[in-house]
């Protein structure tokens, strides 16, 4: 199925007349069947779920370029990262995120650091200065239908551990990541290609987020101030 299609999980019943309902005389409990049926359809209609992939197109963040090489291990658990919720109003949602990090985290390392690679674990050989290895810990959605806003919601919960060449472990550090998409640009039923924008929103914060405040982060600026020369300036 293509990224963003909606998946129908529900179907509305075929509403079959007899001869005497096609003449043209509905009976009070023909009309009541009528209007039972119509609504049942509309709840199904409803109930309808969504199997969402998440683009891989990123843009490479305009930071400040470190001269060092770095390396990222992306384990299984990331690289297949799925999840699946069903939401009220909404059905079965299904959200896959994981195809959409490996793209990711190459052009965040392409705007961040002079030198990336991908490594096999959580640890390399020279001339690397460093591995650092994202999870993602939780995912959360939203929908009108269950905030009575006007917009699709997502929150990435993201873990990073950074380690040396070496594989001893230096620290972690936790990031979460939020994008949304208005109702006025999808409908308040197109759940599929909503949640896939909000969810593709939610991984460009997080490369943002990560960008802007690396250096920042206590862990990684005691690291930076080790193997950069002269440190952070």
């Amino acid at each position: 199925m293509n990224p963003g299609t909606l998946q129908r999980f529900g179907k509305a019943p075929t509403l079959l007349l007899s001869r005497q309902e096609s003449s043209g005389t509905l009976t009070r409990h023909m009309v009541r069947g009528i209007f039972a049926a119509i609504i049942l359809g509309g709840a199904l209609s409803a109930c309808s779920g969504a199997s969402v992939v998440v683009p891989s197109e990123f843009p490479v963040p305009l930071v400040r370029n470190y001269p060092i090489d770095v390396g990222w291990y992306l384990d299984e658990a990331l690289l297949g990262y799925e999840h699946a919720e069903t939401a009220e109003g909404s059905g079965d949602v299904l959200i896959s995120l994981g195809d959409a990090q490996r793209p990711m985290f190459e052009q965040l390392s392409r705007g961040l650091f002079s030198s990336h690679t991908f490594t096999e674990g959580p640890s390399g050989a020279p001339p690397l200065k460093g591995i650092i290895q994202p999870a993602i810990d939780e995912l959360q959605f939203s929908t009108p239908k269950q905030t009575r806003s006007d917009y699709f919601e997502v929150w990435v919960r993201y873990k990073f551990k950074l380690y040396d060449p070496d594989g001893t472990f230096r620290g972690e550090w936790p990031l979460t990541a939020y994008g949304k998409a208005h109702t006025q640009n999808y409908g308040m039923n197109s759940t599929g290609p909503a949640l896939q924008a909000a969810a593709r929103a939610a991984c460009r914060d997080a490369i943002a987020y990560f960008s802007l405040h690396f250096d920042k982060t206590p862990v990684v600026n005691k690291w930076l101030n080790e193997v950069l020369p002269g440190g952070v300036q």
